[in-house]
């Protein structure tokens, strides 16, 4: 439910901060709170029974940008939501989690439908050697197998000889185990307020540009991660002097990606 993944989100950000709650319901401004989290204070879910937390509600929204209050649906959402039960939980789904739907949209557009696998071969994959059935559609099956696994390339490319109800065909892998062309990634240094730091691991987007000007709490990247989706805001008011990472870059918590100079 929305409210389940509002309460996880917040839990694991917390976690990976190594957040005092204490200190986290006294000073919420400090921390990189999920979007989800500032949506449910926004009143996205609806009114909370018994009234909202404050001072730490207006704590939240303060500097945000946020629409408060239930957002009505639009008159085609409304026809989709009468339709077929396909069409309904496809529109259920983007209005409840617009965030993961996206991504499990882009997955599926990328992968095809997953579904299919069993979980052990989703999690692991096929080893050499042993062989799958899979039910493409009712009545159905396809039989999979791995033959050999090529050496990886300057690429990490790797050739993988496959078999599809029995005949032979390569396929070409990205082997996700392989670094290409690493660097050490620069980390933030926690005594300067103006390193903006990754709160957690995840794909990190920048929303802000050199040369421009941020206020305290603004936001200025946007992580991904476990399926959350949180703003990484600035602590500090001032000018952006460098970026430390590409518009978009899987990161690890603690590493360097705006660097501020206040004002």
């Amino acid at each position: 439910t929305p409210s389940s993944k509002v309460v996880g989100d917040l839990a694991l950000s917390l976690a990976a901060a190594n957040a005092d709650p204490a200190d986290f319901e006294a000073n919420p401004e400090k921390y990189d709170i999920p979007d989800s989290v500032i949506g449910f204070m926004a009143g996205e879910l609806g009114e909370l029974p018994g009234g909202w937390p404050e001072p730490f509600r207006t704590k939240v929204l303060k500097g945000r940008t946020v629409k408060i209050g239930v957002e009505p649906i639009s008159a085609a959402d409304k026809v989709a939501l009468d339709g077929e039960s396909s069409e309904r939980r496809a529109t259920l789904n983007r209005l409840l989690f617009p965030g993961p739907t996206a991504i499990f949209e882009q997955g599926r557009e990328t992968y095809g439908d997953l579904s299919k696998l069993d979980t052990i071969d989703y999690l692991y994959g096929l080893h050499q050697g042993t062989e799958r059935i899979v039910e493409i559609s009712k009545g159905v099956s396809l039989y999979v197998g791995v033959e050999a696994i090529g050496d990886a390339d300057d690429k990490g490319m790797r050739t993988v000889m496959a078999t599809f109800n029995g005949q032979l065909r390569p396929v070409f892998v990205r082997d996700l185990t392989i670094k290409v062309d690493t660097k050490a990634a620069e980390k933030a240094d926690a005594t300067k307020p103006g390193h903006i730091a990754a709160p957690f691991s995840g794909v990190v987007t920048l929303q802000v540009e050199e040369g421009a000007t941020v206020e305290a709490g603004q936001s200025v990247a946007s992580i991904e991660a476990m399926k959350m989706e949180a703003a990484i805001t600035s602590s500090v008011s001032g000018t952006v002097r460098r970026l430390a990472i590409p518009k978009t870059q899987q990161v690890d918590a603690g590493d360097l990606l705006v660097v501020i100079e206040s004002s």
